[in-house]
């Protein structure tokens, strides 16, 4: 049997590379010495040919993992060889898992022969949107936990489909939480990407392009962010770009200007190329105007969002 694994969700693909491999040693393999793994960049044919006519060792099966094979480049005749190889690996008793993180080329030779049988072979997609929501659910779920839909959709915005990082996050929630995650709780403890989001807003007003800046205002208004959340981390980053501005010109490290302002140097690094793209003059006066505007949010019958499309076409 061929099973053949990709795509670009490798945590998930990994996932169910995880699961075949138990479920083999569960039902046929206890000590898990007929489990033979090769890496693609490392592959050998002739490794290979011999791992693959070899028969379980007191078990019926062996179960063969071939990892990234297609990243590698082979030449016409091990690919040729190759192709003979897996067709005749059909008919045997061992179970061979050809494993690829990440797209694959429909052109590629070896591909076209992998993926012929479609009951074995299985695309593992980015997930998006509701089932991106759904997989967060049941992830927390499984751990016996909850969550509310709020920070559902905030860990969403924060992380993208990056599970691998959505799990770790998931993981510390739950532990902190006591098993019930609250947006609050996931708001005080999630490494957000809304920083990158943010930054790639500032440096958009920075360079004059109120068409990108009011279009990256946009995208983070569609991901469901509220427009007060919004403003507060454009508060934060002009007054962290600020800070640094007064700093710039006394010759100190990134290192020592992180300990002054007590900021993660990654913020540092990230804000500094800010910092010099606008005068101190300037960085005070939109300062000022975003204090202004968050005055008029809290006063104001107006709705937010155009308040903050007027706040970029007007510095």
């Amino acid at each position: 049997m061929i099973i053949f694994l990709y795509g670009e969700d490798i945590y998930n693909s990994q996932q169910k590379l995880k699961e075949i491999k138990e479920k083999f040693i569960a039902k046929t393999d206890p000590s898990g010495i007929n489990i033979f793994t090769l890496e693609g960049d490392k592959f050998d044919l002739e490794k290979f040919n011999s791992a693959a006519g070899q028969t379980g060792f007191l078990v019926s099966k062996r179960l063969l993992i071939i990892k990234n094979l297609l990243s590698n480049k082979l030449s016409k005749e091990t690919v040729e060889t190759l192709k003979d190889l897996i067709t005749d690996l059909k008919k045997s008793d061992n179970i061979f898992i050809f494993w690829q993180a990440g797209k694959a080329d429909p052109k590629n030779e070896l591909f076209k022969l992998l993926s012929q049988d479609k009951k074995y072979t299985q695309e593992f997609t980015l997930l998006e949107n509701q089932k991106l929501a759904q997989w967060i659910k049941s992830y927390v779920q499984k751990q016996n936990g909850q969550i509310d839909n709020a920070a559902i959709t905030f860990l969403v915005t924060a992380t993208g489909n990056d599970l691998w990082q959505l799990a770790n996050e998931l993981d510390k929630l739950l532990a902190f939480s006591k098993g019930a995650i609250t947006v609050k709780a996931a708001q005080q403890l999630v490494q957000s990407k809304l920083d990158e989001n943010i930054f790639g807003l500032i440096d958009a007003i920075a360079g004059g392009n109120k068409a990108l800046a009011l279009r990256l205002l946009n995208e983070q208004l569609n991901l469901g962010l509220g427009e007060i959340y919004i403003l507060s981390m454009i508060i934060r980053q002009f007054r962290i770009t600020t800070e640094l501005k007064s700093l710039v010109g006394q010759k100190l490290s990134q290192t020592e200007i992180a300990k002054q302002i007590k900021l993660h140097p990654y913020v540092v690094k990230k804000s500094l190329p800010l910092a010099k793209k606008f005068t101190l003059a300037k960085l005070q006066d939109i300062y000022a105007k975003l204090v202004e505007l968050e005055k008029k949010f809290k006063s104001t019958s107006l709705p937010p969002q155009p308040l903050l499309d007027l706040f970029i076409l007007q510095i």
